[in-house]
C-alpha cells in the first residue's frame, strides 16, 4: 500500500518532469511567491533551480496577492506560485486564461476543480499537516530535487524555510514529520550538521550577553533587548564574560556552564513571576548550514530564516531571494545592514506591545492594536513573537492589527491548547473577511487577513464572536453578551 507521503513524493517529481518540459521548450516562465521567509526560501530554492538548468525565468516576491492579481499576467508560458495560491484557486482561475500554472504550498487549499493544464502540490491535499509537518519551502525543495542532482544543497534553504515558519514549534523546537526526511537528505548531503544546543541569536560569533539579548523566540521578558540585564544575569551565573580581551560566544561554554545559564535563566523567569516554561524554548535542535562562515547569520538556520525576514519586510525581498539562491559578497552586506534596522524597529514595537494598556480583551479574543508604532509589514513578526512569550492567556487567541492607508493588516495567533480543542484560526479569519468584504485565511495556529478599516471594529466582533462558538462546542465555560447560535 502507497503512504501518502509517497504519494506526494510522486507528485512532485511528476511536477517536475513537467517543469523541466517546459524548459526544454524554451518556456518563459514567472515564478511568484509572498514575501517572509519561508517564502523568500522557496523562491530561493525554485530560482536556483531553474537556473542550474539554464531557464528563462522572472522571479517576482508580493507582499498580498492583490499585487499579483491586479496586475497584468504579461506574456509567460508557465506561472509557478510559491507559499501562495491555494486559497485564492478561484481568483487565480479568474486572472489566468493563457498561462500553465503551478502551485507549490503548504496553505489549506480552496475545495474547487482546477484547469486540466494546472498542477498543485499541497501536502493537505495527502492528509499530511502543512502546519507541521512541511512548509512552502520543503514543497519546493521536494520538486526542485529531481530538477537537478545539484539541487540537494538546496535542502538547507527547505530547513531554513520551515524553521521561519515555525514549525519547530512543537514542544520539542525540532523539525518533524517530512521536515525530518529533508533534514536527513540535507545531512546525509553534508549539506547541514545538527546538533542539540542553547538556541540563541548569534549563537557563533556574538557575546553571550548579546546573543542572549537578541534573542525574540522565545521572548524571555526582563532579557530580550536588554543588554545590560543579560551580562548581570551572566555574571551572577558565575560565568566568566572575556577571554582575554574578546567575549565568549556561547560556543565556547562548556556544558557545565550552559546548564549554569539555563538555570539561571529559569530562576530570572520564577523570581520575576514569569512561567518558567519559557526557557524549554531555548532547549532544541541546531541546524547549521556548512560552508557558511561561523560570523554570519547564514550560518545557523534560524538565523537564516531571521535575515530573510528582515529582507521581505523592509521591501528588499530581491536580497533574500538572491542569499537563497546562494549568492553572497556585498549583497549578504546589504542584508546585515536591512537586519539591523529590522530588528531595532522589531525592539521599539515589542517595547510598545508589552506596555501597560496595549492589550484589549474582548470576551474571546485578545487585540493588540499596531497604531502608528508597529509598521503594518511587520505585524506578522510581533504577533508571533508575542504568541512565543507565554504572557497572553492560553484561552484567548491574540489579534494584532495594524493600519496602512484605509487597509488594515491583521495577523492572529493562537495557544496549541485551544488548537487541541479544536480552534482553526484560518478558518475563523477566512469567514470574518469574506462576511466584511476582507480575505482571510491560515493555519490553524496562525492566520492574517486584510479587511477595510471602516469594517474593522465589526470584523473583530465576528472573529471574537466565532472563537466564542469554537470554546463552547469544545466545552469551555465562555462570558459572552453576543448572539453565538
Amino acid at each position: 500500500m502507497v503512504d501518502n507521503a509517497s504519494l506526494l513524493f510522486s507528485l512532485a517529481e511528476r511536477t517536475a518532469d513537467l517543469i523541466k518540459k517546459h524548459v526544454n521548450e524554451g518556456a518563459n516562465i514567472l515564478v511568484i511567491g509572498h514575501n517572509d521567509a519561508d517564502a523568500l526560501s522557496s523562491l530561493g530554492i525554485v530560482c536556483g533551480s531553474l537556473k542550474i538548468i539554464d531557464a528563462n525565468f522572472t522571479c517576482r516576491s508580493v507582499a498580498r496577492i492583490e499585487e499579483f492579481l491586479e496586475s497584468e499576467c504579461g506574456d509567460y508560458d508557465l506561472i509557478i506560485f510559491v507559499d501562495l495560491g491555494s486559497g485564492y484557486l478561484s481568483e487565480l482561475k479568474s486572472k489566468i486564461t493563457n498561462s500553465k500554472v503551478v502551485i507549490l504550498d503548504h496553505h489549506r487549499p480552496i475545495d474547487i476543480p482546477l484547469p486540466q493544464d494546472w498542477v498543485q502540490v499541497n501536502p493537505h491535499l495527502f492528509g499530511i499537516d502543512g502546519m507541521t509537518d512541511i512548509s512552502a519551502s520543503g514543497v519546493s525543495y521536494l520538486v526542485a530535487r529531481h530538477l537537478h542532482p545539484d539541487a540537494v544543497k538546496y535542502s538547507a534553504m527547505a530547513i531554513v524555510g520551515a524553521l521561519g515558519d515555525l514549525q519547530d514549534k512543537n514542544g520539542e523546537r525540532r523539525l518533524k514529520g517530512l521536515n525530518e526526511i529533508i533534514v536527513k537528505e540535507a545531512v546525509d548531503a553534508g549539506v547541514v550538521t545538527t546538533s542539540e544546543d542553547l538556541i540563541l541569536y548569534g549563537r557563533s560569533f556574538r557575546g553571550i550577553h548579546q546573543a542572549l539579548a537578541s534573542t525574540y523566540s522565545p521572548f524571555i521578558p526582563g532579557l530580550s533587548g536588554d543588554e545590560a540585564s543579560c551580562l548581570s544575569l551572566i555574571i551572577s551565573c558565575g560565568i566568566e564574560i572575556r577571554n582575554g580581551d574578546q567575549w565568549r560566544r556561547l560556543i565556547d561554554l562548556t556544558e557545565e556552564e550552559k546548564k549554569r545559564l539555563y538555570n539561571g535563566i529559569i530562576g530570572h523567569l520564577t523570581t520575576h513571576k514569569y512561567p518558567s516554561s519559557i526557557a524549554s524554548e531555548l532547549l532544541g535542535t541546531v541546524y547549521e548550514i556548512n560552508g557558511e562562515e561561523a560570523w554570519t547569520y547564514t550560518r545557523d538556520a534560524r538565523e537564516f530564516a531571521t535575515l530573510l525576514n528582515s529582507t521581505g519586510k523592509t521591501g528588499k525581498a530581491w536580497i533574500g531571494i538572491s542569499l537563497a539562491m546562494g549568492v553572497r559578497g556585498w549583497v549578504l552586506e546589504e542584508a546585515n545592514k536591512l537586519l539591523e534596522e529590522y530588528r531595532r524597529s522589531i525592539a521599539k514595537a515589542i517595547s510598545y506591545a508589552t506596555s501597560q494598556g496595549a492589550l484589549e480583551q474582548m470576551h474571546h479574543i485578545v487585540i493588540l492594536r499596531g497604531g502608528t508604532e508597529i509598521d503594518p509589514k511587520q505585524i506578522s513578526s510581533i504577533a508571533s513573537i508575542l504568541s512565543s512569550s507565554q504572557l497572553l492567556p492560553e484561552d484567548k487567541p491574540l489579534v494584532a492589527i495594524a493600519q496602512e492607508g484605509g487597509l488594515v493588516k491583521v495577523s492572529a495567533r493562537a495557544s496549541s491548547k485551544l488548537v487541541d480543542l479544536g480552534l482553526d484560526l484560518g478558518e475563523v479569519l477566512r469567514k470574518a473577511a469574506e462576511i466584511y468584504g476582507g480575505k482571510g485565511g491560515g493555519h490553524r495556529i496562525a492566520a492574517g487577513a486584510e479587511i477595510a478599516a471602516d469594517r474593522l471594529t465589526l470584523f473583530l466582533l465576528e472573529v471574537d464572536r466565532l472563537v466564542g462558538i469554537c470554546m463552547k462546542e469544545a466545552g469551555l465555560p465562555v462570558q459572552s453578551t453576543l448572539d453565538e447560535e
